[in-house]
């Protein structure tokens, strides 16, 4: 009895000594969460130290001095109850604490008087969870979907599970934040000089398009610079009338053996003008232009006029191919269909002098069927301006074509047939939305904005951990190992110690 009394004593001991532990693992560990809000440090355990800023943009941010209106399109309220967002919370309340960060976060629905302030003119299109740098005249835009990429891990059904989540938005923000702050930024310049279509006078809602994708634009007259540009990321020549002189086009030439990208939209013109030059350079990419103006002679395949016609994206067949047309043909495979107007065509040189040229056709009048259902090409070249003679017919004509050139540093070269098809009228029209974004898309291939972003601070990977089961069996076997074998076991433990305790 006496023996069974000491046991009970000692139990009820360590039941003491257990529970006096218990509280005092409380009575510390609730101060010191208490003190981590209170001083807002992160305790971030994570492998890819997910919650924290790096190294590399600590060290950048402690030494600018120009102070930078940061604004995050959503309520940070919002962000910080979403789980599956509590990379981009982290980052941006460490952002929030530097002295030369002005951080505001906002509702543009419920604020709208701060979205007019940093976006008067509307040439960011901006919608919740996007983010605005600005310092000084100088704005960039980060769009929200850019904040993380994700991987998918497809099953033998076709079923996508989430693998992986990679947190992009600290290489994005502080990419954006020392572009602006330097005044750093890559411009696509449009010839002037030869009776060219202007940025102010056409294209306005383009010009607003490539603001929001983190473009400059400015004017370039190759007659009057000593060059082109070091910032150019693209030269532009928008329906020139007149050809360019050996001066102006030596010093493209010198542009483009750098690695730089020029677009020629060449819209038809009846003058009685060769442009010698500008077909030098195109040739040189392995390009050939007529001198013509397309029309369709299939009245199922034009609308309005023979002038405005249905067109075809050209798929990518080569290995080296941009694959510029992928999402665009999935497009009208939906449904959408593809209008060009008032353009000329364009034809793959036979013999360039350049045998490492890569080059694409990108867009082409569509094959059509007679009566008998054979395949036809209705779509005619009629002769017009320049040299011609002739009218072309009978094949598929490319009305858009795209070369690069690995022995001049990647010099990449694009060819329209029409520069109107992105003016501010034609952007009005639904049916042109194909062509334009294959402009869009083009613009992106030369030059992505997002290398002005980049600082080469590495993504932060969130695993998530999956389990493939092929069988209802082998599903009902993790079951058992996992949670019913546990279970068991615990089951077990509980009925010795019972047994110890009251023995």
């Amino acid at each position: 009895m006496e023996q069974k009394n000491i046991k009970n004593l000692k139990n009820r001991k360590f039941t003491a000594y257990a529970a006096i532990l218990c509280a005092l693992a409380l009575a510390v560990a609730i101060p010191v969460n208490l003190l981590a809000s209170r001083l807002n440090i992160i305790w971030d355990l994570t492998p890819a130290k997910m919650y924290r800023l790096s190294e590399s943009t600590t060290s950048y941010l402690d030494t600018v001095e120009e102070e930078v209106d940061f604004y995050f399109l959503m309520d940070m309220d919002m962000l910080a109850t979403d789980n599956s967002s509590m990379a981009l919370y982290y980052t941006l309340r460490q952002y929030s604490e530097y002295d030369c960060i002005n951080f505001v976060d906002f509702n543009p629905n419920d604020e709208p008087a701060i979205l007019e302030e940093i976006n008067p003119d509307g040439k960011l299109q901006l919608s919740i969870g996007d983010i605005v740098i600005r310092c000084g005249e100088n704005v960039k835009r980060i769009p929200g979907n850019d904040m993380y990429t994700t991987k998918y891990n497809v099953n033998e059904a076709g079923e996508a599970s989430l693998e992986a989540m990679y947190f992009e938005g600290e290489n994005r923000i502080s990419g954006a934040i020392e572009a602006v702050v330097t005044g750093r930024t890559s411009k696509l310049y449009f010839v002037t000089g030869h009776g060219e279509k202007t940025i102010d006078n056409d294209y306005k809602t383009f010009h607003a398009n490539l603001t929001n994708r983190n473009y400059g634009t400015a004017e370039l007259n190759l007659t009057t610079a000593p060059a082109v540009p070091d910032d150019a990321a693209i030269v532009i020549l928008a329906a020139p009338k007149s050809d360019l002189t050996d001066d102006e086009a030596k010093k493209l030439n010198d542009y483009l053996d750098k690695g730089g990208n020029v677009s020629f939209l060449m819209s038809p013109n009846d003058d009685d003008v060769v442009y010698k030059n500008i077909e030098a350079i195109m040739e040189s990419f392995g390009i050939g232009m007529d001198y013509d103006i397309v029309y369709e002679a299939s009245p199922n395949l034009y609308v309005g006029d023979n002038y405005t016609f249905r067109v075809s994206m050209v798929a990518s067949d080569s290995d080296y191919s941009a694959h510029l047309t992928d999402e665009l043909i999935e497009m009208t495979n939906n449904g959408y269909v593809a209008f060009m107007r008032n353009t000329r065509s364009f034809y793959r040189f036979t013999s360039p002098k350049d045998t490492t040229l890569q080059i694409e056709s990108l867009m082409q009048t569509i094959e059509s069927t007679d009566e008998m259902g054979n395949s036809i090409f209705t779509a005619i070249g009629q002769a017009y301006g320049g040299n011609a003679t002739e009218d072309i017919e009978g094949y598929a004509l490319d009305l858009a074509m795209y070369a690069m050139s690995p022995a001049r540093n990647d010099a990449k070269v694009l060819v329209f047939g029409n520069a109107e098809f992105i003016d501010d009228q034609s952007l009005k029209e639904d049916y042109m939305i194909i062509p334009v974004d294959l402009m869009l898309s083009t613009i992106t291939w030369m030059y992505n904005s997002n290398l002005d972003l980049d600082m080469g601070i590495a993504s932060k990977e969130k695993d998530y951990d999956f389990m493939r089961l092929n069988s209802e069996s082998a599903a009902v076997g993790t079951v058992v190992l996992f949670v019913v074998v546990p279970v068991f076991v615990g089951l077990i433990g509980l009925g010795v110690w019972l047994k110890r305790r009251y023995s």
